[in-house]
């Protein structure tokens, strides 16, 4: 299986990264581990509809996916694709990491987020243990990840994490939009305090709707340790109010417009799932993928 990357470069949305042979047996195996465990914990697929959140078990899946970034084209014609520069801007330019293969009749790749802490960047010093001593890493290099984030079956997307997914492709025409139902619920989220719920589905536009739906989807609300979520915040200059109730701490919803969007615009964005997926005390998810 020859190992691809996805980037955010329209230009080269997707290169080859060559490899040893050697290093290329242990990249298949390395896949192949991951698919097992994927497939594993996902024995139950269903389909995606921008609500449920998977249990243990369980995984979501979009059929019919388009897909425009052409990965089964790429695995299918491996010598048509460019080989990657080895350069920090192109490094910073993946999105996810990719092998693909068929079985039978199905054409099937195998995919795995990426984000530049995986990068081994000669800006700095990065050393690895060998022979009882460290080592430095020569030239620019990556680290592969320890689970998939998604696999792509013929036109089947399937996944865990839609947050995670839609950092890797658009799934624009999948998001949906909070319903007044939905709104109500999230207000009445225990680590929420909202003054006048009925003001708050009133008011809520089309971007409030789709950014609480995805809020929603994540689980976020579930995971967070508030006080860290507020230091997090800080260093983006959103300030998140607190009050105690019944329940312990919560968080207050803004009444202005502006700062509303903000606050959501900070729980959806990608820099906060990485500190709170990489971060311990901030997640109590016990998915092993």
């Amino acid at each position: 299986m020859n190992l691809f990357a996805l980037t955010s470069d329209a230009a080269r949305r997707i290169v080859r990264i060559p490899l040893t042979a050697a290093v290329q047996q242990e990249m298949d195996t390395t896949f192949s581990n991951q698919e097992q465990r994927f497939r594993a914990h996902s024995e139950e697929q269903l389909p995606f509809d921008g609500k449920y959140k998977p249990d243990d078990g369980e995984c979501l899946y979009i059929d019919d996916y388009d897909d425009i970034d052409g990965i089964h084209a790429a695995v299918a014609n491996p010598l048509g694709i460019p080989e990657i520069v080895a350069e920090t801007n192109e490094f910073e330019a993946i999105k996810a990491l990719f092998v693909g293969k068929n079985e039978g009749e199905s054409k099937i790749a195998l995919i795995q987020n990426f984000d530049k802490r995986k990068i081994l960047s000669t800006s700095g010093l990065s050393i690895f243990h060998s022979a009882n001593v460290f080592r430095r890493v020569e030239g620019i290099g990556l680290t592969i990840g320890t689970s998939l984030s998604a696999i792509l079956e013929d036109a089947r997307l399937s996944f865990f994490s839609f947050h995670a997914a839609r950092q890797l492709f658009d799934l624009s025409q999948y998001y949906r939009e909070a319903t007044d139902e939905d709104l109500d619920e999230f207000a009445n989220s225990k680590i929420l305090k909202v003054d006048d719920v009925n003001s708050f589905v009133a008011t809520s536009d089309n971007w409030v709707r789709r950014k609480v739906a995805l809020v929603m989807q994540s689980g976020i609300l579930e995971r967070i340790d508030l006080e860290a979520t507020k230091k997090t915040a800080l260093v983006f200059g959103i300030d998140i109010k607190t009050e105690v109730n019944g329940d312990g701490s919560c968080m207050v919803l803004p009444t202005k417009k502006a700062e509303l969007k903000k606050l959501l615009r900070f729980l959806d964005e990608d820099y906060f799932q990485s500190v709170l997926s990489s971060t311990p005390h901030l997640s109590n998810s016990k998915r092993p993928v």
